[in-house]
């Protein structure tokens, strides 16, 4: 057996190699042929009398026959499932057929059939970090975790695209577990990440594409997101990063990425994506080859994560929502003290920060309105400038606090 093959059944599966098949042209036809059918299909009368031949309990193969204008139709045989003693020789025997088919090395046919179940992430870091083909085992180990954090993150910002997020989405980490460590290869000494994703098989209608799966998605804002920690280095600037993060990066990737680079080559390495062919790639994407990253993009990311926690941001705003508590420092049985003021908390579902609490300080006539309003158990509106200090939200310089009525929320 040529060794190519040696390990073909680990390389290749046949649910993959069914997905290549009908991607590329092939059609099944043995469920006619089981039934004695008239095919559209045209078989050779050496593959009709097989089925013939056979009882139900041994037709342990399909039939692929690919038609093209101008040409013979050519028949392809491969297990039907995985328990048959010549099922390595038969999945042989397709690779074989289809690199004649397609006159492409055999190689080359099993990486094109495996490229069908995984978007690919092959990270590679430089020369002077690998001696001998191998490299310290802090930096393979910080790769790894790092990795698997910043899919987890992305996994979540993709889930709810917000600026931060606080905890991590146990979908988006469920996701992570179920991506795949591939085979590390030499040049520069590379480590290879496997996506999996699922059979795409729904029809373009009027030349709109499928929407892709949540993995695809995944991996997609994970290739933007580096894309624009590159483009804010290139410009100098961090809007691209800032003003993206609803497709890209948001503050958690932002810092998982920075801690990625720094810990596994700080001095430098790439990035290159390679997306299952059976979902379409956005344009941004279909050209970029390869990204590569170093020390400047590790301080632009870190400077982009403050600015998308508001952390260097005071951003004027209008609030609305409820308030959930109420603190005076005063008697709280005097609600009426000449001086001083009262602090209170409101819900506040921000566009870009999911919901978060507000600590406001009030004058006392604003605080009593905000007593009534929890009294009543109404949101209030108001407006001030949003910053983000620490763990903690605030509104200064608050104005115009009113507490609408049901006739203007809009509710029956």
């Amino acid at each position: 057996m040529n060794p190519e093959f040696n390990k073909i059944a680990d390389m290749v599966t046949l649910d993959l190699l069914r997905r290549y098949l009908r991607a590329h042209g092939w059609e099944l036809a043995n469920s006619s042929l089981r039934r004695g059918d008239a095919l559209n299909i045209k078989v050779s009368e050496d593959v009709k009398a097989f089925f013939q031949r056979r009882s139900a309990g041994k037709r342990n193969v399909d039939v692929y026959v690919l038609s093209e204008p101008g040409s013979d139709d050519i028949e392809l045989v491969i297990p039907h499932d995985n328990t048959a003693s010549d099922y390595d020789r038969r999945l042989q025997g397709a690779i074989e057929t289809l690199s004649q088919v397609e006159d492409k090395e055999p190689s080359q046919i099993i990486t094109a059939v495996r490229s069908f179940g995984f978007d690919v992430v092959q990270s590679r870091i430089p020369n002077d970090l690998v001696v001998n083909n191998t490299i310290h085992l802090e930096s393979a180990k910080n790769y790894i975790s790092g990795m698997k954090d910043l899919l987890a993150v992305t996994a979540t910002t993709e889930i709810r695209p917000l600026a931060f997020f606080g905890r991590m989405n146990k979908d988006a980490v469920a996701y992570s577990d179920r991506c795949r460590f591939g085979h590390t290869y030499r040049g520069s000494f590379g480590f290879t990440i496997e996506s999996p994703v699922i059979p795409n098989t729904e029809e373009t209608l009027f030349g709109i594409d499928p929407f892709p799966p949540f993995e695809r998605r995944v991996i997609q804002r994970l290739a933007i997101g580096i894309q624009q920690v590159c483009e804010a280095v290139k410009v100098d600037d961090l809007k691209p990063l800032v003003q993206g993060f609803r497709t890209g990066f948001g503050a958690n990737g932002c810092e998982r990425f920075a801690t990625l680079i720094h810990g596994t080559a700080y001095s430098g390495m790439s990035f290159a994506f390679s997306f299952s062919p059976e979902w379409s790639t956005p344009d941004r994407l279909a050209q970029t080859a390869e990204f590569f990253v170093g020390p400047k993009h590790v301080d632009v990311a870190r400077a982009a994560a403050q600015v998308l926690r508001g952390e260097l941001l005071e951003i004027p705003k209008d609030v609305y929502g409820l308030v959930v508590r109420l603190q005076n420092e005063a008697d709280p049985s005097d609600l009426t003290p000449p001086t001083g003021e009262g602090e209170i908390s409101v819900l506040y579902a921000s566009e870009d920060y999911g919901e978060i609490h507000l600590r406001i300080t009030l004058s006392p006539p604003e605080y009593l309105k905000a007593v009534e309003a929890h009294r009543l158990g109404r949101p209030i509106r108001l407006s001030g400038t949003l910053v983000h200090k620490g763990r903690y939200w605030y509104l200064l310089n608050p104005s115009s606090l009113t507490i609408p009525y049901q006739t203007e929320l809009d509710l029956e």
